[in-house]
């Protein structure tokens, strides 16, 4: 009741509350007393100026020191009752400032970066089980990248897998890339694409795969054929994408510089420290023509 009591005193409560507590200010003389005694207890609080700076005690400052040094015992009253660091005090803390420093923030940073490859690994997953759902649905094949025409981007894919409700915008952007630090983003729709021209093409024909670079398809006899899914292991489908400003197309990715998250044909993810597989020598980001 005291809680509410103070709620009502500082206008804190509900209308049905503040008017619950009236009637029983009313009814009852032992809780008005109790009333009574708490806004007299209040009145130097509301007699006080608005937004006047509060005063301290006087002597508070003493007492406290008093206080600690009755506490810790003569270990600190020894130093007698000068509060003033000496340079050796200063350098001693300055040196634990540091030691904890050092020690803490790589630690941060290690934790954030593998916090960040954690999540550009689970949007890759799901995005590989959208792609596994859109390839039952189209007689094997992955999203097809047109070769001219509006849709004539690798990041297709994704208005592709938006579009059947396959994948969220959220599974194309890495925590880490520097798409996640500019604020919204969507993928746009097929219509949309089809629909813009000009600068406003471009920029979304940039933007809409994301963070991620998706296999385009492959060159044979001189036609172009779209990806199938034939569930291989070794074969490179997505990965996050290199930066842009890497001329060899193997730069630090959005996850720093530790290497690649590739999503694989079987739908399972890992990260590679080079653009090279192991295996078969294949570069994740070019084809043998360079």
């Amino acid at each position: 009741m005291r809680e509410q009591l103070l709620g009502y005193l500082l206008g804190a409560l509900e209308p049905a509350e503040h008017q619950a507590i009236e009637a029983r200010l009313l009814a009852d003389p032992e809780l008005r007393e109790q009333f009574e005694l708490l806004q007299a207890r209040l009145l130097p609080l509301a007699e006080a100026e608005e937004g006047s700076e509060p005063v301290p005690p006087r002597g508070l400052a003493g007492r406290t020191c008093r206080y600690v040094i009755d506490r810790l015992g003569p270990s600190v009253s020894q130093f007698g009752g000068s509060c003033t660091w000496r340079v050796q005090d200063l350098a001693v803390a300055a040196g634990f400032v540091c030691v904890a420093a050092m020690l803490f923030f790589p630690a941060v940073l290690s934790s954030r970066n593998g916090a960040q490859i954690r999540g550009c690994q689970a949007n890759l997953m799901n995005l590989g089980h959208g792609l596994v759902e859109y390839s039952t649905l189209h007689d094997g094949y992955f999203p097809r990248v047109p070769a001219a025409g509006r849709l004539s981007a690798a990041g297709v894919y994704a208005p592709a897998l938006h579009d059947a409700g396959l994948i969220s915008s959220s599974d194309v952007i890495c925590p880490g890339s520097e798409l996640a630090r500019c604020g919204e983003f969507h993928i746009p729709t097929v219509a949309a694409l089809r629909a813009s021209r000009g600068a406003e093409l471009r920029q979304m024909k940039a933007r809409m795969g994301g963070s991620y670079g998706y296999g385009m398809g492959y060159l044979e006899d001189g036609h172009y054929h779209a990806l199938r899914n034939r569930g291989r292991a070794t074969y490179a489908l997505m990965a996050d994408s290199p930066e842009a400003h890497s001329s060899s197309g193997c730069g630090g990715s959005a996850c720093g510089s530790r290497g690649h998250n590739v999503l694989f044909e079987d739908g399972h993810v890992s990260m590679l420290t080079t653009c090279r597989l192991a295996e078969l020598g294949d570069h994740i980001f070019r084809n043998a023509l360079g």
